[in-house]
């Protein structure tokens, strides 16, 4: 049977997608560790944490399933229980890419609208313990996927007529109750409760910059300082606080719209019919996500100055490293030459 053409166009974009997407992963990584990006170590570190999360989302999907899936026979190269192992590893990465956003608002939230809260909460320690916590619990609360996903085979053949499989949901799902139960409150940890919080505290924290803006306005009678420090920190909240969240709406917003969809639809989709308009829309989503690892460090970059400037004096320097060996190196002058001639006698 002839290949969907949504499987040929994965079958390019994801090899692609390991060449350039996880270097600029690993590239935004380096940038932030770094620092000199004049933000608080609280905000370095939720970025890292998010960057890293990407990161080995982007390596899983890439690396360890879908390339495996057209390039390599699964079932020689790896032994059933990878599939589970490699859906484990995914959705602890897509968990932890949701909760530390959340968790990255509601700090913002605090240390701006909470002003006796974030002596307490808005702390390094704090930070670490959450983002330490935020990884164990989607650990620990993705574990059941180890047994929802399983080698299915599709309708596609290779030149043998041996159908080839895939890591997908297993078929008789419906049939395991425990199973089935978390299947339908993974969609309310994942995409309801996430999503209202994001809105919710995002909205609060402009809302309250705007607002205490005005009323600093209003106090200096019109007369606006260019230099007001604070007045600079709040704009570069509301950059950051938008590019984080403009990010995660463009790459998790279709994927969480198809999920619910498919939830509602009845009869249930057929997630093996490769031409069905639903499934279409779902392996999409999936492509968008990949390529968040790529446009967050694009958006980084037009949105961040000094992440900007890091980044291509980074660039510089790689390349000088790179180039020096092949760099002639020019002749003494004739002072250096008489100096050293000096020297010699």
């Amino acid at each position: 049977m002839e290949e969907p053409w949504i499987r040929t166009v994965q079958r390019l974009f994801y090899p692609i997608m390991s060449v350039f997407g996880l270097p600029a992963s690993l590239i935004t990584i380096a940038v932030f560790c770094k620092g000199n990006l004049g933000l608080s170590k609280s905000i370095i570190y939720y970025l890292v944490a998010l960057a890293i999360a990407n990161f080995l989302l982007l390596l899983v999907i890439t690396v360890f399933r879908d390339i495996f899936f057209f390039y390599v026979d699964l079932s020689t190269w790896w032994p059933p229980p990878s599939c589970g192992i490699s859906n484990w590893i995914y959705f602890t990465c897509v968990y932890s890419v949701t909760w530390l956003t959340v968790a990255f608002t509601f700090d913002r939230y605090v240390i701006i609208c909470g002003m006796k809260l974030k002596f307490r909460y808005c702390t390094v320690k704090t930070t670490q313990q959450v983002i330490v916590g935020v990884y164990t619990a989607a650990f620990l609360i993705a574990m059941p996927t180890f047994w929802i996903y399983v080698p299915v085979p599709t309708q596609v053949q290779d030149l043998n007529g041996t159908s080839l499989e895939i890591c997908s949901i297993r078929k008789d799902l419906n049939e395991i109750f425990i199973l089935s139960i978390y299947d339908h409150f993974q969609t309310t940890v994942w995409i309801i409760i996430p999503l209202v919080l994001l809105v919710l505290t995002n909205s609060l924290t402009v809302w309250h910059i705007f607002d205490t803006t005005k009323l600093r306005q209003g106090l200096k009678k019109g007369n606006t300082d260019q230099n007001d420090l604070e007045t600079t920190r709040r704009r570069r909240s509301i950059i950051l606080l938008s590019i984080i969240t403009a990010s995660f709406l463009a790459h998790w917003l279709p994927k969480m719209i198809i999920k619910v969809v498919e939830r509602l639809t009845i009869p249930p989709v057929n997630r093996y019919d490769f031409f069905h308009p639903v499934s279409i829309v779902r392996m999409l989503a999936n492509m968008l996500i990949v390529l968040s690892s790529v446009s967050n460090m694009c958006m980084y970059a037009l949105g961040v100055e000094k992440f900007r400037q890091e980044l291509a004096r980074g660039i510089k320097a790689s390349a000088f490293t790179v180039c020096k060996p092949f760099i002639p190196l020019s002749p003494p002058s004739q002072s250096q030459s008489q100096n050293i001639s000096d020297l010699t006698q």
